[in-house]
């Protein structure tokens, strides 16, 4: 790891019958009352060994120009309702059709693509009351792709996030602004109690206390406390406003796909003829003066679903394909691909971290819950072959701490140093040893049933073997993996494999610790052992607050350090995923939080 530094400046800164009469005279209204204009826009295996220093996050061929199409292969078709964007294939979806008031460009440099710019924005907020009020001014070339054109407006920004909490299945990201807007939490309850066919209705005819709509073009976000990441929020696909129409279809759904009205630059034009799939051309309705984060280089794209990840690999392989929304690489090939250096390869230089959670409530509680017990642990993990297992050193590094590189307050932080990332067995079995109740030799570990899990378990197994402790494996598939992991009152494991994926980089503390520390946090989390550290919630909420970058930086650290010095949660490795691409791609850079390339940024050419 790199020598202790801050890496980033700091930064100030969601089925519906009986909404259909009151749906349509509304769209009528809006469609009379509507500005025109708008210019012309012109999982495979576990990953496996590339070193993010070895083979670069971009690579730029010699002949790269606009125009031509980009041919994506997917598993399974995202809907495009950017609300419930989380895996790389959503978001790159979204990043096509939708905008939002702030977005990260794309940039091969992590420290400018995790620094949030101006999207629908024309500039930065307006911070007012002592932080507590955001006002955004938003473009007035902005339009969505209706036949008039119509003007996206604040109202549109506030619809889009109310709908976050639409029932049954609100968005697994309303955790964010339920945790920083005032009454959002309250306005998810009400409409969380709504029956489904009237929520179109709701959320139209309903208002979050915290969402003032000042003008058509002016919004202003009244927070619960001031924080230094809410431009960072706003920036979540999550955020993304939603036009009237799209209250008539069910969130997150095929019919929402099928019906979905653009504000970016592509627009979905219905499958080819003589293949099954999806395309999309310019939409007309965007303007590439008003979008400074979408270079929108080529004129088509056609996206063809159902696919294996073994037919996926193929046509990039032999170059019927560009780019794939979905991990394709198997360990295998992706190590073939590093050692030759081929720039059809690309790699995310951040990632998911994987940490085991310890359980204070489950079989060797009274043992676990003493903290010279739980500061043992970290001895019995060996790092170096938890690496191996999912791959080798390039692709999944040792880890140390939760907050990783382009992050403010990343440091060498490493608590319980060993030699090589090898573990000291020794220390961790005199420690399990001497506990009050007696010895601790057998431990129960929760996983996932999936083959990286197994990997790990098999990899953390071995090692806990060395210091002469029996490690249980309880494997738990889909939901029920979920049910148990977050459920500490009804532990009936020790330790818990879980994986931190931030849901954007640089100020990106609050999405590493909120999740893990705040009991009130709505939507999916990491296994939860039962920490409940009043300082460590002390050291959330002023890391959040500070307002300079020494301050920030510092909260961030003592944080993590208490957290992790605990060994509340053991982080183990960083998993950097390997992304490949045709030959026929000359500009291709991951954007972090998007965690694949903006496909609005992709060139092709002779190569």
């Amino acid at each position: 790891m790199s020598s202790p530094r801050a890496r980033r400046g700091f930064r100030r800164p969601a089925a519906f019958r009986n909404a259909a009469v009151a749906l349509a005279a509304a769209l009528a209204l809006v469609a009379g009352a509507a500005c025109g204009g708008g210019g012309g826009g012109g999982s495979g295996e576990p990953p496996s060994s590339v070193t993010p220093t070895a083979v670069a996050a971009a690579t730029t061929a010699p002949v790269a120009k606009p125009g031509g199409t980009l041919r994506i292969v997917a598993g399974r078709m995202p809907s495009g309702d950017p609300g419930w964007a989380t895996t790389p294939a959503e978001q790159a979806v979204a990043r096509l059709v939708t905008r939002q008031l702030y977005s990260y460009p794309s940039d091969a440099d992590p420290s400018r693509s995790t620094v949030p710019r101006p999207d629908l924005a024309v500039g930065a907020p307006m911070v007012t009351e002592n932080g507590l009020v955001y006002t955004v001014r938003l473009r007035a070339a902005a339009r969505w792709d209706t036949p008039n054109q119509r003007r996206i407006t604040a109202n549109d920004v506030a619809r889009g996030i109310k709908r976050l909490c639409t029932p049954p299945s609100p968005s697994p990201l309303r955790g964010y602004f339920a945790a920083t807007i005032v009454g959002f939490r309250s306005f998810c309850d009400e409409l969380a109690a709504t029956p489904v066919d009237d929520a179109a209705a709701f959320i139209e005819s309903t208002t979050i206390e915290g969402v003032e709509i000042v003008g058509d073009d002016t919004v202003a976000f009244h927070l619960l406390a001031p924080v230094n990441d809410f431009v960072d929020v706003l920036a979540l696909p999550a955020a993304s406003p939603a036009p009237l129409e799209a209250l008539a279809y069910p969130a997150n759904s095929s019919e929402y796909l099928h019906n979905l009205i653009s504000a970016g630059p592509y627009r979905f034009t219905g499958a080819r003829d003589d293949t099954p799939g999806y395309r999309l051309a310019r939409n007309p309705s965007w303007n590439a003066s008003s979008d400074a984060i979408r270079r929108a280089l080529v004129d088509h794209i056609t996206i063809t679903d159902g696919q294996t990840s073994e037919a996926m690999l193929q046509e990039l392989e032999t170059g019927d394909a560009d780019m794939s929304l979905d991990p394709v690489l198997t360990t295998a090939r992706a190590k073939e691909l590093a050692k030759a250096r081929d720039n059809r390869l690309a790699l995310d230089e951040v990632g998911t971290t994987v940490a085991l959670t310890v359980g204070l409530n489950g079989p060797s509680a009274a043992a676990l819950r003493e903290p010279t017990i739980r500061q043992a642990l970290p001895y019995c993990v060996a790092r170096a072959g938890l690496a191996d297992a999912l791959g080798g050193p390039e692709l999944a590094t040792a880890s140390t701490g939760l907050l990783q590189e382009p992050m403010t307050g990343f440091s060498d932080l490493d608590p319980f140093p060993d030699t090589g990332d090898s573990g000291d067995p020794q220390r961790c079995r005199e420690a399990l040893s001497t506990t009050p109740g007696g010895p601790v030799t057998a431990l129960s570990l929760l996983t996932s049933d999936s083959p990286a899990d197994a990997a790990v378990a098999e990899a953390l197994r071995t090692a806990f073997a060395r210091a002469g402790i029996r490690l249980d494996v309880r494997i738990r598939t889909g939901d029920r993996y979920t049910t148990a992991a977050v459920a500490p009152r009804g532990q009936f494991w020790d330790l818990a494999l879980t994986r931190i994926t931030p849901a954007w980089y640089g100020d990106a503390g609050r999405t590493v610790f909120q999740p893990l520390l705040d009991e009130t946090w709505v939507g999916p989390r990491p296994a939860d052992g039962g920490y409940r550290e009043l300082a460590a919630g002390r050291q959330l909420d002023a890391a959040l607050r500070a307002t300079s970058e020494t301050d920030a930086v510092t909260d961030w650290g003592e944080l993590e350090q208490t957290v992790v010095g605990s060994a509340a949660v053991i982080p183990l490795v960083v998993v950097h995923t390997p992304v490949m691409h045709s030959a026929n791609i000359t500009t291709f850079a991951i954007v972090p939080s998007i965690g694949t390339a903006d496909p609005t940024a992709v060139s092709l050419g002779s190569g």
